[in-house]
């Protein structure tokens, strides 16, 4: 290997890696599920674990702690689908609305751009093909129902099977690298259901949040809309900004125009208060990553598994830091993935103090 030269090792390399996104997209129906059941695992674990201590059977444990988190999730969607249906029920009044706005849009942009009103009708009437894509692209995701229904099945074995599969990693271990595999495991089992449980307070308090901002402002629907807006928080640091974008996209057209307005300047604050006070307070103590590798790992998730790549993408990346920061030869890479490094140039009390002290010296 040491007589190959160093382009043909790149190339390798490189060749290697298109294999491995090859492979991840050719098995994303069995990839995607198993990947959610895992954090879903992780999530349920310190609950499972507890319960265990306590004495009651694992089995009992993990069919009372999945059924439980099911029936959560379906009291979710059924208040989701009950906010839908209020919709719905005024959709003639909202259908009108549209059309009227439409109008509106598009004799403004034509007045501004100096295209006739037929033309921009014809514009409109190209893009009807858009339906057909949506439909085909819903119709294709219930092929997934299946494999998403096993997620129950997958995260019952997981936790059932978990010190298997920790002896198993264990036994394939060198002694020298035993403790390091043990100390892995154990901080992913920490850190990774904090993290998870973070994320889901933050959004359930971004829900009540929006929804407060969205009725202070006067937009109809507010509950359903600060629903909408809050679950894209899911994904991080896009996750506000996607939101407020589907907002406001309904809001112009559904809504007066003019609200949309208000809601690009309550869009400001909702995302300071969620970046600089809720997101670091709840998540960012367990989970402190660069930025700028989030951006471009959202940004690979959605061109690999689209939704569900940027949403299972942070979650596993941060597994990822965990196990470079264990191991010598990849710790590099771990401050790489980590916020470290950066501290001198971040915003600060004492740093503007400083500041403030040495511009007055200078005056």
């Amino acid at each position: 290997m040491s007589d190959i030269p160093a382009s043909a090792k790149y190339l390798i390399w490189l060749l290697l890696a298109i294999a491995i996104v090859f492979l991840l997209n050719v098995l994303q129906h069995l990839l995607v599920p198993l990947l959610f059941s895992i954090l879903f695992a992780y999530l349920l674990y310190p609950g499972a674990r507890r319960m265990e201590n306590a004495g009651i059977p694992r089995i009992l444990t993990n069919l009372s702690l999945i059924i439980g988190a099911l029936l959560l999730i379906a009291g979710i969607f059924s208040l989701l689908g009950f906010l839908i249906a209020n919709f719905t029920e005024d959709f003639s009044d909202v259908k009108e609305q549209i059309e009227e706005n439409a109008a509106f849009f598009i004799g403004s942009v034509g007045n501004f751009f100096g295209v006739s009103e037929d033309q921009m009708q014809d514009a409109v009437e190209n893009i009807d093909g858009l339906a057909e894509y949506v439909l085909e692209f819903f119709t294709a995701t219930t092929n997934t129902i299946v494999a998403f229904g096993l997620m129950p099945v997958y995260t019952f074995l997981l936790l059932l099977y978990r010190n298997k599969f920790q002896t198993i990693l264990l036994d394939i271990s060198s002694d020298k690298n035993r403790r390091t595999v043990q100390t892995i495991i154990r901080e992913i089992a920490e850190i990774v259901p904090r993290y998870l449980k973070g994320l889901i307070v933050v959004v359930i308090l971004l829900m009540f949040i929006n929804s407060g901002v969205f009725w202070l402002i006067g937009l109809d629907y507010p509950i359903l809309l600060g629903v909408i807006a809050a679950l894209f928080n899911l994904i991080p640091y896009l996750g506000t900004i996607l939101g407020y974008a589907s907002v406001l996209i309904l809001v112009l057209a559904t809504q007066d125009p003019s609200l949309a307005f208000w809601v690009v300047v309550a869009f400001f604050p909702v995302q300071f208060f969620e970046n600089n006070i809720l997101t670091p307070n709840i998540t960012g103590s367990y989970v402190r990553m660069n930025p700028l590798i989030i951006i471009l790992s959202l940004l690979a998730g959605a061109m690999l598994w689209e939704l569900a790549g940027m949403l299972l993408v942070i979650p596993y990346l941060a597994m990822l830091k965990i196990i470079c920061d264990n191991v010598d030869s990849l710790k590099p890479v771990g401050f790489l993935l980590s916020s470290n490094g950066t501290e001198e140039f971040m915003p600060s009390l004492n740093g503007v103090k400083k500041w403030f002290s040495s511009s007055e010296s200078h005056s």
